[in-house]
């Protein structure tokens, strides 16, 4: 019975010990463009947009038409990993009731990226660096200018903003 405790308590040792730790990333991935929207006649005071749909050239799914209907000083959008340059549409919904037409301005954003190893759980995330953000005019902008946060701007998280449109 004695050699029957013992081998009992030895079998469940081993089970425990062999036991792997469980493998959740809880790193951060790769990180999205951060954009806060400010009021151009007042460039320290955030301006929010309403109904604004956002398209992303080459990236398909939530932001393919997405409109974001809640009234918003901010907006996240992600880059394309598989190319060095991301080009987006914002999309202020007009208000046929008032006699407003949707107003489309084209951001473009040109970069380096660099993959790098974060853990075995979570793989690699893609950083991106000497980010460099364009408006292309069309003659009726609803965003007047944008800037940079930092120059030369890389983005490696979402704690801060990165870009700032000034409407």
């Amino acid at each position: 019975m004695k050699y029957l405790k013992i081998s009992a308590a030895l079998l469940l040792l081993l089970a425990t010990l062999g036991c792997e730790k469980d493998e959740i990333c809880l790193e951060e991935i790769t990180p999205k463009l951060v954009i806060r929207f400010y009021n151009q006649n007042n460039p320290k005071e955030l301006r929010s947009v309403l109904n604004l749909k956002v398209s992303i050239d080459g990236i398909e799914g939530n932001y393919e038409n997405e409109t974001i209907k809640t009234l918003t000083d901010s907006i996240a959008v992600p880059l394309q990993v598989n190319e060095n340059t991301t080009r987006f549409v914002l999309n202020l919904s007009g208000d046929p009731s008032k006699g407003t037409e949707d107003n489309l301005d084209t951001i473009t954003l040109v970069y380096l990226q660099e993959d790098v190893f974060v853990s075995r759980s979570c793989g690699y995330k893609t950083v991106f660096g000497e980010v460099q953000a364009s408006l292309t005019s069309d003659g009726d902008n609803w965003i007047k200018f944008l800037e940079t946060t930092k120059d030369p701007l890389e983005i490696t998280d979402e704690k801060l903003a990165h870009v700032k449109i000034y409407h």
